[in-house]
């Protein structure tokens, strides 16, 4: 029973999230579908039940802005989209920001995302699991000093939000642990055990309940 859960649940969860995951995109891209495709398609993919559908036109129509926008003509209208939402207060400052996060990522050529860090917080002797990101850059490491990095600490169970910290170097303990690791230990609540070789990971909790 116990092998059986632990090899179904997981699957089960899985195939859940990926399923409300395709049907939400789906139902969200119906009405694009039905100028696209015409009422007799729609009605073939409604009887036959085809999903994905809608994932596959956003691909394509990421594709399809992406060949564009890599010439000559298109980059001259992003351009100009771009100078127009310059001129918005409140979607300039999130249109900036996500801009400058995608670029930096896909940018740059030092690794990113790939330390897991231990660290005091919110007080001794309390200490947390961090990602290391990167080192400070800008302002931020003129006035605080080079020896700052950027670590965002993962809230559990769910990893998607937390902190950013900017932490000194020395104050940072570096481990082996792979981000993926210690994303299972932050999600699992500190249940998943990885053991210092990372090839074994054990599922009985730390502590005797």
């Amino acid at each position: 029973m116990i092998a059986g859960l632990l090899v179904t649940i997981p699957a089960g969860l899985t195939y859940m999230s990926f399923k409300f995951v395709v049907k939400g995109v789906d139902n969200s891209m119906n009405p694009i579908m039905h100028k696209i495709l015409g009422e007799s398609q729609m009605q073939f993919l409604e009887s036959h039940s085809i999903p994905g559908v809608g994932l596959l036109i956003i691909f394509l129509f990421i594709m399809l802005v992406g060949l564009l926008g890599a010439n000559f003509i298109g980059l001259k209208f992003v351009s100009i989209g771009e100078n127009l939402l310059n001129k918005i207060p409140y979607v300039r400052a999130i249109y900036t920001s996500i801009k400058k996060v995608i670029q930096t990522v896909s940018q740059t050529d030092n690794p990113t995302f790939e330390k897991m860090a231990l660290l005091t917080y919110p007080r001794e002797p309390l200490k947390t699991l961090g990602i290391v990101c990167c080192t400070a850059r800008g302002e931020i490491a003129k006035v605080g000093g080079d020896d700052l990095v950027n670590v965002f600490v993962p809230t559990s169970p769910n990893p998607t939000t937390g902190y950013l910290l900017l932490v000194p170097i020395k104050d940072l303990q570096l481990l082996d642990m792979s981000v993926e690791d210690g994303l299972k230990m932050i999600i699992s609540f500190g249940m998943v055990k990885i053991e210092e070789n990372n090839e074994n990971i054990n599922l009985t909790p730390l502590l005797p309940l």
